[in-house]
């Protein structure tokens, strides 16, 4: 499943703007098997119909200035998303909002009727898209408009210019852009003192997505406060030959609409039975990654860095203050992670809330502390002496059982 846009340009006579005219187009947009712009007139005559009336330029110009908000891999916890009917410009747009996310694009469409624009949008539908995917969908709605106008003899717009930036970015620049947007910049109307502060944090890192990922936990201003903690991560990281079970690839596409714990509770059940471990058994953490500790806090709301050369090696690195509880389930959910999402070779274990997050706390939740194992030892007593007792027999902290117990066995 991915987003496709089709296009065939049609005459414009009575439209003005060059950039307008030269790119009126019938304009089809699909998400999957759902059609994005299946319209109808808001006077209920002549019918449904796939396709709008439009100039692609505005849509693929606002596509191009949030180009790299779009291919970032993090963002803040307020980020909302590109939303399509901000492209503006007096035409009707569909309300698409694209996230990205650690490699995957969250995709959310919602029906619009809103007056005075003479359509209605008939469809909605949420689902999970590889990234990779829509970005070259993207590029190829930008580029079939560029060449568009460059056909009809109209030169020097802002889609030209941008577009043009952005291809001829290299790799330090292309960095200094991910990062910037990351943290909500424009990369390329940032103040100077935000520019120096993000491009020395990359000077001392030297991993675009591994400082974007903190854009998910730490405040910008906390930034110079975290690089050393990175560093002294990162120093700390070996990733060691792991031997997981295959768990076989998660089509996320199919996940829109089930509830983030479901997924991480039944990937961790299916990785606990092939360990052939029982509900009572402990989960072999040690044999399943690496561990370390350093001597300095982890920021705030970081729990742990990851670190991973492929899919047969992991490690994770927590804090100083990190409790033995606190490192056990680090792990797990560094495991999780490892068999949720797309692999990174280092991402941050954070306090977030975003759906990958919670899918991933489940997962260790229910890998460390299962719920049946948690049931058969209370046998019925849900005293706090009897949860302190299974806490300590899966060494995990008495509040995860509390919520194994109110999410699953109480519910």
């Amino acid at each position: 499943m991915t987003l496709r846009f089709r296009w065939e340009w049609e005459p414009a006579p009575d439209v003005r703007l060059s950039e307008l005219a030269a790119t009126w187009c019938r304009l089809s947009i699909d998400l999957g098997d759902t059609p994005v712009t299946l319209v109808e007139r808001r006077d209920g005559s002549g019918g449904p119909r796939h396709g709008l009336d439009v100039p692609v330029y505005p849509l693929a110009e606002f596509l191009a200035i949030n180009w790299w908000r779009l291919s970032t891999t993090s963002h803040p916890p307020t980020d909302r998303g590109v939303r399509f009917i901000e492209a503006g410009a007096g035409f009707a747009w569909p309300d698409l909002t694209l996230r990205s996310d650690r490699g995957l694009m969250w995709a959310t469409l919602r029906q619009r009727d809103k007056t005075p624009e003479h359509v209605r949008f008939l469809t909605q539908a949420e689902t999970v898209l590889e990234a990779d995917a829509v970005l070259r969908a993207a590029a190829d709605l930008i580029d079939g408009t560029v060449r568009r106008l460059e056909d009809r003899g109209v030169m020097g717009t802002l889609l030209q210019e941008e577009w043009a930036s952005i291809q001829q970015a290299d790799q330090e620049e292309r960095d200094y852009c991910l990062v910037a947007a990351a943290w909500g910049q424009d990369p390329y109307d940032t103040a100077s003192d935000v520019e120096r502060l993000l491009l020395d944090a990359g000077t001392e890192i030297g991993d675009a997505t591994l400082l974007a990922d903190l854009s998910r936990a730490v405040p910008r201003e906390r930034i110079s406060d975290s690089t050393a903690w990175l560093l002294e991560a990162s120093r700390s990281l070996d990733p060691h030959a792991i031997s997981l079970p295959a768990l076989g690839s998660l089509d996320w596409s199919s996940m829109a609409g089930v509830a983030p714990w479901r997924i991480g509770y039944e990937r961790a059940r299916r990785l606990r039975l092939l360990l052939n471990l029982n509900p009572t058994e402990l989960a072999p953490i040690d044999a399943l990654t690496t561990v370390r500790q350093t001597h300095s806090p982890a920021p705030i709301n970081v729990d742990g860095l990851i670190g991973s050369e492929g899919a047969s090696s992991l490690a994770v690195v927590v804090g100083a203050s990190a409790s033995a509880t606190t490192k056990r389930f680090a792990a797990a959910r560094a495991i999780g992670r490892h068999s949720l999402a797309p692999i990174q070779r280092r991402s941050l274990l954070t306090r977030a809330t975003q759906y990958t997050e919670r899918t991933e706390r489940a997962f260790a939740a229910e890998l460390l502390a299962p719920a049946n194992g948690i049931a058969e030892i209370l046998a019925g007593d849900f005293s706090d002496d009897a949860l302190q007792r299974a806490a300590e027999h899966f060494r995990v902290n008495t509040i995860l059982v509390e919520h194994q117990v109110e999410n699953q066995i109480a519910a």
